[in-house]
């Protein structure tokens, strides 16, 4: 494993910084989900979460979802279902009133079906769910009664996010730069043992055009931390 944010942990079963790729398309085991050539790219330009690349992901006004997939079987589905995912995420134009998802955890013999995890946005703030049963949770599930923002990613400010999909617990968990999310906690929602993840812009109220980065993608069955 690489040093930093990659370097070897206990648990760790994959990690990419995309420090050694050429800007343009992802190589493998990446593969990307565009309606246009492009949409997807290692970014050398703009600033990344650490070193000088990171992928972006550009939407364009008609598209409906665009993604950096991730379907190895080396690395996924995790040992005995229990899997961290650790990753880097800045928007352009921070999280939005509307409902998207922004990382998608399912299986690639039936991708969105059976207990798909989604985690994406809904009231300006973090929203996770299941998405074929109903299940869903936002950062602040008091935010009806209070007002108030939970916890979120701000624009253009990279932001750590971990989230735990134990199939096994069930158990789903998220931490915002390494500080747990009460409200997200959850023991009862049924989940799968995912082997494809998907990171990106699946559009559901927009806005129409959405720039999104992505760098230090890590997995592993213990907990990664950001540093």
């Amino acid at each position: 494993m690489a040093a930093g944010r990659c370097a070897a942990r206990p648990g760790l079963l994959f990690c990419d910084d995309f420090e050694s790729d050429a800007p343009g398309p992802p190589p493998a085991p990446w593969t990307a989900t565009q309606s246009t050539p492009g949409e997807v790219t290692i970014d050398g330009t703009n600033p990344a979460a650490s070193g000088t690349r990171s992928v972006h992901v550009a939407t364009g006004e008609n598209d409906y979802d665009t993604f950096l997939n991730l379907r190895d079987a080396a690395v996924l589905p995790a040992p005995g279902g229990k899997l961290y995912v650790r990753f880097f995420i800045r928007l352009a134009s921070g999280m939005t009133a509307g409902h998207n998802t922004l990382v998608r955890g399912d299986l690639s013999s039936g991708a969105g079906a059976a207990d798909n995890l989604l985690f994406g946005e809904d009231n300006q703030m973090i929203l996770e769910e299941i998405g074929t049963d109903g299940q869903a949770a936002m950062s602040n599930q008091s935010f009806y009664t209070d007002g108030q923002i939970g916890p979120h990613v701000p624009a253009g400010v990279w932001t750590c996010i971990e989230l735990l999909a134990d199939a096994g617990g069930p158990a789903l968990d998220v931490w915002v730069d390494d500080v747990e999310v009460p409200d997200l906690h959850q023991t009862k929602w049924k989940l799968d043992a995912y082997d494809q993840l998907r990171f990106g812009f699946e559009k559901y109220a927009g806005p129409a055009v959405q720039d999104i980065w992505y760098d230090d993608v890590a997995i592993g069955t213990q907990k990664i931390g950001c540093d």
